[in-house]
């Protein structure tokens, strides 16, 4: 049975949105990104953080509780930072660690600002099915369960070609290979980005070479993030239709398409509006609509204000109905096609595991006893 956790649980965006705070489908759910946020919108603990990391897990920690989950279904986090604060990397994954698990995957991606001002971390939320197994090796985190593989690569550039005799060992764990792979995310640093993204593609780990996202100049590491399946996946080749490029995957029950713009002269709104188009027509093709999305991420290049996020946002939320899936969109350093200004890919599940009520959950108790200041 599919559910959903309303989007007005814990905060409210500026905007009214047609998303949900998290999606869950079977034993398996993705979050929309949590912010350091009271029920105003107001940013709480503004520029700390620490605070805010133990805010945020404590958000987490309420959105898996309403869903019925437990925390040990956790099974990545995804932690967009502040790229000025990343010295307090370590304290913000204690945070995690601490309220979870250390088993879990964290995945560290600097990015320029956020649209509120006052925050430093933005974080998504990924959940899987029971029986997983999870291993840590010098630089592939893996976790496993019946129907997908998350694995992540956190390198420096010099060492990401090593590391994917570790990753290939462990997908021979979980009785699969590369050519399972479902969906793949890179953040590089900009002086590394052509090596590694060649790399990878050449390994069969990015489809798109133009889609990897810089990691701007404060970080030195290269974060892969990847999804397999256990079923096997048909792969599209990557193709460039009417100025976007569009490259798809699929399995027997989950999908994933990605997209973006090479028409330079065309604004951030415009280019959203050319790849909602490109998305719809591929969903199409793999018989599904934009209700069966689960998850959605936009990574745009551009200034740090509100307004620029709502209104690329406005032309994506035309796509949906409520409750919707969750969605995350944030300003990154830059694509490596600099003529993109901004990337969405979308992660579909075909029906559910259990069948796809649409049922939403209660919203749940506004957050108290926390002090803010915006």
């Amino acid at each position: 049975m599919r559910q959903f956790v309303p989007f007005d649980s814990l905060w409210n965006m500026a905007i009214d949105v047609p998303y949900s705070f998290l999606v869950r489908d079977g034993a398996h759910a993705w979050s929309c990104g949590q912010l350091a946020l009271d029920r105003n919108s107001n940013v709480i603990s503004s520029g700390d953080l620490p605070a805010q990391s133990e805010i945020v897990a404590n958000y987490v920690a309420e959105i898996l509780d309403r869903a019925d989950l437990s925390a040990d279904s956790l099974v990545r986090l995804v932690l967009f930072v502040d790229a000025s604060h990343l010295s307090d990397s370590d304290a913000m994954c204690a945070a995690f660690y601490s309220k979870f698990s250390a088993e879990i995957i964290l995945d560290i991606v600097p990015v320029p600002h956020f649209y509120y001002d006052g925050v430093v971390l933005e974080v998504d939320v990924f959940c899987g099915g029971a029986g997983r197994s999870s291993t840590t090796a010098a630089t592939v985190s893996r976790q496993t369960d019946g129907e997908l593989v998350w694995a992540s690569i956190n390198a420096a550039a010099s060492h990401v070609e090593a590391s994917f005799e570790c990753l290939d060992s462990e997908l021979a764990t979980a009785g699969i290979d590369r050519s399972h792979l479902l969906s793949a995310h890179w953040t590089v640093p900009p002086g590394e980005a052509f090596n590694v993204a060649h790399t990878a593609a050449d390994g069969g780990l990015l489809p798109d070479v133009g889609a990897v996202v810089s990691a701007g100049t404060d970080s030195a590491m290269v974060n892969g993030r990847f999804v397999f399946t256990t079923d096997p996946v048909t792969a599209e080749a990557t193709a460039t239709i009417e100025n976007v490029v569009i490259t798809a995957t699929q399995s027997e029950r989950f999908g994933w398409v990605q997209a973006r713009s090479i028409d330079a002269d065309t604004d951030l709104v415009d280019q959203t509006r050319q790849i909602m188009t490109a998305i719809e027509s591929r969903l199409a093709a793999h018989d599904v609509g934009f209700d069966a999305v689960v998850k959605a991420t936009s990574l745009y290049t551009g200034g740090n204000s509100a307004a620029e996020l709502h209104d690329n946002m406005s032309v994506r939320n035309a796509y949906y109905e409520r409750p919707g899936p969750a969605s995350t969109g944030l300003p990154v350093f830059g694509l490596a096609d600099e003529r993109s200004r901004i990337v969405v890919d979308v992660t579909y599940a075909k029906g559910s595991a259990n069948g796809s009520s649409g049922k939403p959950l209660d919203a749940l108790a506004p957050v108290a006893g926390r002090t803010h200041r915006s």
